[in-house]
């Protein structure tokens, strides 16, 4: 397993803010899945540059998660947490990589500067849109749930236009062991899902 930053992490702590009842899918099992494919990768050869900057991520990436909250707010409040609880478990430049990893959660698109293993882990962050049709599904309605407030010609029209946005990229992953495992399936996931949406 990468690193053994998990075995110093305040887990209790933070698996109580993946517990918050708002979150339906941004829950501690997303967390558990994206650990999974991470060995997978490494399983598969994959060498990691930073492993506690890779788990330092995954622990952290939706650790703040407000479904109300906009503009990349919990993105960057989930990085601040990670640069406070990470600090003094691993070194600085781990803990600023997978603080800027996170940042980098808002537009899914590689951070500059020296964050080595990002591509793969933005790319284990959207694992969930090429998992089999009722994974996805089930994924998709709980996202739902997470925006209960959102009125649904809104919630459909705004949801649309985000999926759409990943339909429109010329690659949805960012590395080789990505795209062959999940691009395929994800194209077809999320134009279903655009299609319900009408």
């Amino acid at each position: 397993m990468a690193g053994d930053l998990l075995s110093r992490a305040p887990l209790a702590a933070l698996r109580s803010r993946y517990d918050e009842p708002c979150r339906h899918y941004h829950v501690w099992a997303h967390v558990e899945a994206m650990l999974r494919h991470l060995a997978e990768a490494q399983a598969d050869g994959l060498a990691l540059a930073d492993p506690d900057a890779a788990v330092g991520f995954m622990l952290w990436h939706d650790a703040v998660y407000d479904p109300q909250a906009g503009g990349g707010c919990n993105e960057r409040l989930s990085a601040e947490l990670c640069r406070a609880e990470m600090d003094g478990l691993a070194d600085a430049v781990s803990v600023d990589r997978a603080a800027r990893a996170i940042e980098a959660t808002i537009s899914h698109r590689l951070p500059d500067g020296d964050c080595p293993d990002s591509a793969i882990l933005l790319d284990i962050d959207l694992s969930i849109l090429g998992a089999n049709a009722t994974g996805f599904d089930g994924y998709d309605a709980a996202i739902r749930r997470e925006y209960a407030h959102v009125a649904e010609r809104d919630y459909r029209t705004g949801r649309a236009a985000i999926l759409r946005q990943f339909l429109a990229r010329e690659t949805l992953y960012l590395t080789d062991w990505a795209r062959q495992r999940w691009e395929g399936r994800a194209r077809i996931n999320l134009a279903r899902a655009v299609d319900r949406l009408g």
